[in-house]
């Protein structure tokens, strides 16, 4: 009711304004007076910032709905006029048009949202605890639907799921139904953003433990900025291309710079941007140094070859010191994340 007695002003001024013209050459040009006075008006409070912002824009758009109504009541009176139909006189247009104008307005608001609350309604059950068939590569997995995962089917870069997303979540398991989702990369995003984190833990996956899946701990509760886990807080598995080195690029840029030998072993080669890390066995890592208070740590990124057709790429908190003996855990850990989701 007062979001009625808010909106009812601006449409029947809008209304009244053009629904008593009687002449097809005033009325048209009147109109066409009233779209580009509306445009412009929409655009500057759209334009415009502040907390009233939302209530003008709502006090413009009913402002012109009122005037199209307006619009139409006199269009319709003067075809009325011009073909003596009785029915179309203004005494009963007018009130009419008026009424539908405006519930045309709710009915089309109520029906916006009864369909965006189907888009976004929850999974089914079925969909929310099975596990779906999937294929990557030649490696057959089960996905669960969970906060964190982000999965790319081979048809290119719209064919994708994040499955903490209701609407993508229904599409996987729909898909899944029909057989094994045939994908070409399986990302494992742990550390979101805390909006982001809040929405995904609603998911019924985080209400129990998942002892089965390594990663479950991380995908449910965030991490806070200054704790270094020994998981990756990023990893994606991809589909390898014949003959390529995943890391190639990164290793042709590390060892462009000459390295700072530690006692340990452990190299260090410093380009304008970037930190590399070697362990004496070759293994490295590319990393930054963000020079945060808030992330006193480095932020690094690790590429291997899984297999003869599937490449691993992690990301993982680490320090100077804790590289050496630290990554090592992290390689092994990264590989067990994705270990769990084979069938």
């Amino acid at each position: 009711m007062h979001f009625l007695s808010f909106v009812f002003p601006p449409y029947a001024i809008g209304f009244l304004a053009l629904c008593f013209w009687r002449r097809w050459w005033l009325l048209i040009p009147a109109g066409i007076v009233a779209s580009v006075l509306a445009k412009i008006e929409f655009t500057s409070v759209n334009a415009s910032d502040g907390a009233g912002v939302a209530f003008g824009i709502i006090l413009v758009v009913f402002l012109m709905i009122g005037a199209a109504s307006g619009f139409v009541a006199s269009g319709l009176v003067l075809i009325g006029r011009a073909s003596r139909w009785r029915v179309l006189r203004a005494v009963y247009v007018l009130p009419v048009v008026f009424m539908l104008g405006l519930g045309s307005c709710f009915a089309i608001t109520w029906t916006q949202q009864k369909i965006r609350e189907a888009h976004y309604a929850p999974p089914s059950a079925a969909c929310l605890d099975n596990l779906h068939p999937a294929r990557i590569a030649d490696v057959d997995v089960a996905i669960p639907i969970a906060p964190g995962i982000f999965l790319y089917g081979d048809g290119g870069n719209d064919d994708h799921y994040i499955l903490w997303s209701n609407p993508e979540a229904r599409a996987f398991c729909s898909e899944a139904d029909g057989g094994a989702v045939t994908l070409k990369s399986v990302i494992f995003m742990l550390d979101g953003s805390p909006e982001r984190r809040e929405m995904e833990t609603k998911l019924p996956f985080c209400s129990r433990p998942h002892p089965e899946y390594p990663w479950a701990e991380m995908a449910c509760h965030l991490i806070s900025t200054e704790v270094i886990p020994d998981k990756p807080v990023k990893m994606t598995v991809s589909v390898r291309a014949p003959d390529f080195d995943p890391s190639v690029h990164e290793r042709e840029a590390m060892l462009k710079s000459q390295p700072i030998v530690a006692s340990d072993g452990l190299r260090t080669y410093r380009s304008k941007n970037d930190i590399y890390l070697q362990r004496p066995d070759g293994y490295f890592a590319q990393c930054r140094d963000y020079r945060n208070k808030s992330q006193p740590w480095l932020y690094c990124t690790a590429k291997e070859q899984l297999s003869d057709q599937l490449t691993i790429s992690y990301n993982f908190r680490t320090t100077s010191e804790l590289f050496r003996t630290q990554s090592a855990t992290i390689a092994a850990n990264a590989r067990s994340i994705f270990n769990s989701l084979k069938r």
